[in-house]
């Protein structure tokens, strides 16, 4: 290459070299700013009972927003997301980093629609769901479930026997029924009945025993979430007896639990109770999830 040549070959690098650092340096990044967003009555199935809320905080993340579940309780017949509106707000205040879901499931009706296994399966979905569009939502795919009296009961069981991919990471059981075996249940044939006419049996194996399938006490494992747990001492429908047969399966395979037991009935508590709930709710989920 001549002198002229390499003169002129320098002279373009010369005039290109600016372009593409002024190129690169007019485009300044920008972070993208979440806001708090809300979707009621999303649907998660067919069937019109399959609805959830998803409210989902500012400045979330796919990789750290994580996600409590509201399971409502209504003795598996009955009850609906919006009987428990007030919940949302309390988890969105002492944990605002948080989604929340607040979801219905369908519900028993004695004859042709069944609690089990499809209100589990109803969990199933809800969980699927949020997973595969976790980008969207901008959550990071992991779960606590707070159930309340039978939610309670469905939201142990699918965490104890079904957390595929270890997606549920924590379990708040209020007043859940949580052990069939008990005598209490047990021994009531009104109960067992009823119990019974709840259960699609064509999806469980023939001869299964529905008290010890369903109850979560008898399907504690040690991979089993951690879990903390609410009981009235005065509660005429699920008796401390769940509480103390429940802890005793908890403790049998070293899984993390705590429980506080209130003067009072079936969640009908004070609000000093409803206060003191809250703050070991947070300080729980702050501690294992």
């Amino acid at each position: 290459m001549n002198v002229k040549t390499l003169f002129l070959a320098l002279l373009i690098l010369g005039t290109l070299l600016p372009i593409s650092c002024n190129n690169e340096t007019s485009k300044p990044e920008t972070a993208v700013i979440l806001v708090a967003k809300t979707e009621l009555n999303v649907a998660y199935g067919s069937d019109e009972q399959q609805t959830m809320d998803i409210y989902l905080p500012a400045n979330r993340s796919a990789s750290t927003t994580k996600t409590v579940v509201i399971i409502h309780g209504g003795g598996w017949t009955s009850g609906d997301k919006n009987d428990v509106n007030g919940l949302v707000g309390l988890i969105q205040r002492a944990l605002p980093d948080h989604a929340v879901i607040n979801m219905n499931y369908r519900l028993a009706n004695g004859t042709n629609r069944k609690a089990f296994p499809d209100q589990l399966e109803d969990i199933k979905s809800v969980i699927n769901k949020l997973v595969a569009n976790k980008s969207e939502y901008g959550i990071n795919g992991t779960f606590a479930l707070y159930g309340i009296s039978a939610g309670a009961h469905i939201a142990t069981l699918y965490a104890y026997t079904q957390n595929e991919g270890d997606r549920i990471k924590a379990v708040i059981n209020m007043v859940g029924p949580v052990d069939f075996t008990d005598p209490y249940f047990a021994n009531n044939t009104s109960y067992q009945a009823v119990l019974a006419s709840f259960i699609d049996t064509s999806e469980y194996p023939a001869g299964f025993n529905a008290a010890t399938t369903l109850s979560p006490a008898t399907q504690v494992t040690a991979t089993s979430p951690p879990t903390i747990n609410f009981y009235g001492n005065a509660d005429p429908l699920v008796p401390l007896t769940q509480l103390t047969r429940f802890e005793a399966a908890l403790s049998a395979k070293n899984v993390t639990y705590e429980s506080t037991i209130y003067d009072g009935g079936h969640g009908n508590w004070s609000a000093v109770q409803y206060s003191d709930l809250q703050t070991k709710v947070k300080a729980f989920i702050e501690a294992h999830y």
